[in-house]
């Protein structure tokens, strides 16, 4: 854990380093539609850090949504996540971005996941961002167990439980306008994909919140 501090001290501290010129102005975190920097290159933005923790349910998504129950199973996880934008559409009100994940789990079941590979949508045009800041994302992966969840196991057997899954997430942000920092609400969600994976349906899910700096 200390050295993704460590990393993330390093990429937080170099970024400051930019010339202010090559800054949007200053009214939302985000730039605005027609920002186009010269001294910036591609690699150079676009990239952030996010840190998030929440409850796990391995109650099934049918039941979350349709009926609103979600038994907490005495487990949690805590993530860290770094991400980068590849691409923009629509004139820089749709982003795609490539995000790689570490998450460890405690309390009920103490295994390490590894989330590699995500692909998130994320769209970023809201009337009020001049004020509030938002933006929406949804993305998904492959989702890797160091070991076999314990509370998956004991929820779908081991005939219907896998180390290594889909991964499902939804995010929203929020934050004040000239920051590059905000607040994140995360839906964090383990499933075989309808049974693509080792004919497993739902698996656990955590709801999270944390905090995400753009740089």
């Amino acid at each position: 854990m200390r050295y993704i501090l460590i990393l993330i001290s390093f990429l937080v501290f170099h970024k400051t380093l930019i010339a202010q010129e090559c800054q949007p102005p200053c009214n939302t975190i985000l730039p605005p539609l027609n920002f186009q920097p010269h001294c910036s290159s591609w690699w150079s933005k676009g990239w952030g850090i996010t840190v998030y923790s929440g409850p796990i349910t391995s109650q099934d998504s049918s039941k979350i949504f349709l009926k609103g129950k979600a038994k907490i199973e005495g487990s949690a996880i805590l993530a860290v996540a770094a991400s980068k934008r590849l691409v923009s559409f629509l004139d820089n009100r749709l982003d795609l971005e490539f995000e790689t994940q570490g998450v460890k789990h405690f309390g009920g079941q103490t295994h390490f996941e590894i989330n590699p590979v995500v692909l998130i949508a994320r769209w970023k045009a809201f009337p009020w961002n001049a004020t509030l800041p938002t933006t929406i994302a949804v993305g998904d992966g492959l989702s890797i167990a160091t070991n076999t969840p314990k509370i998956e196991l004991a929820a779908r057997g081991a005939k219907y439980t896998s180390r290594t899954l889909n991964y499902l997430m939804a995010e929203v942000t929020l934050s004040l306008p000239c920051s590059h920092w905000a607040l994140v609400a995360r839906y964090h969600h383990r499933s075989g994909a309808f049974g693509t994976f080792n004919g497993v349906h739902d698996a656990s899910t955590a709801f999270a919140a944390g905090l995400k700096y753009w740089f």
